[in-house]
């Protein structure tokens, strides 16, 4: 596989390919008021304390859940990943 990084109008876009071409995953970076309600709860929930500093949609077939990073209070970066009904997503 290959991944593809890019930036469009400044936001970061990420697509994973297949060696025969096939688009497996896209990661787009996306503005938190684009983000589904339960969703954007759940991403704002988990950054309980600190700053949301980047959330992306991320698209696997017809699945598409969000990632949000956000710095603690103690200025750990943490990454986590909710589905767009805002239940956590499972790791593959």
């Amino acid at each position: 596989m290959y991944e593809v990084e890019t930036k469009v109008n400044g936001k970061s876009r990420d697509v994973l390919v297949e060696l025969a071409g096939t688009v497996v995953e896209t990661e787009e970076e996306v503005d938190m008021d684009t983000v589904p309600t339960r969703a954007k709860a759940a991403l704002q929930k988990r950054a309980t304390g600190g700053t949301i500093s980047k959330v992306e949609k991320v698209t696997a077939g017809k699945a598409i859940s969000y990632e949000g990073t956000s710095k603690t209070k103690t200025g750990k970066t943490v990454e986590y990943a909710v589905t767009a009904d805002g239940k956590p997503k499972k790791e593959d």
